[in-house]
């Protein structure tokens, strides 16, 4: 099975925010099963669930870093981050699992990144 996983970062007063699935093992990064035979690439299965759990503009999305995490389990995911300005209008859009924190209260979360390549399509 290949998952990949997300997060959306946004600035408040220069503090960093990120999107977390909150569970009952703790925060993680949120996680999509890729499905192979839907002919997506990676990318397009992440922004396509965004969509399915309600997110309804990506216009003012910046794809960031693409960087593998490393879960509980062992297995290595490809991570996506996003740059948002408005993370207080994202929220309003998700599920109530998905929340934004900042990177002080997901200081060992943030220790599982792996950066691994930079990708940015954001010219400023």
């Amino acid at each position: 099975m290949t998952m990949v996983a997300a997060t959306v970062i946004a600035y408040n007063h220069d503090i960093p925010y990120f999107l977390v699935h909150q569970k009952d093992s703790g925060d993680h990064f949120w996680a999509v099963k890729v499905h192979h035979h839907e002919e997506k690439t990676s990318l397009g299965t992440i922004l396509s669930a965004f969509q399915k759990i309600g997110v309804t503009n990506f216009d003012d999305w910046r794809l960031g870093e693409l960087a593998t995490a490393v879960e509980d389990e062992g297995h290595a995911e490809s991570l996506y981050s996003f740059h948002v300005t408005d993370y207080q209008a994202l929220q309003k859009q998700l599920p109530k699992e998905l929340v934004f924190k900042s990177a002080d209260d997901i200081r060992e979360l943030l220790t599982t990144i792996q950066p691994s390549t930079f990708t940015s399509f954001d010219a400023s």
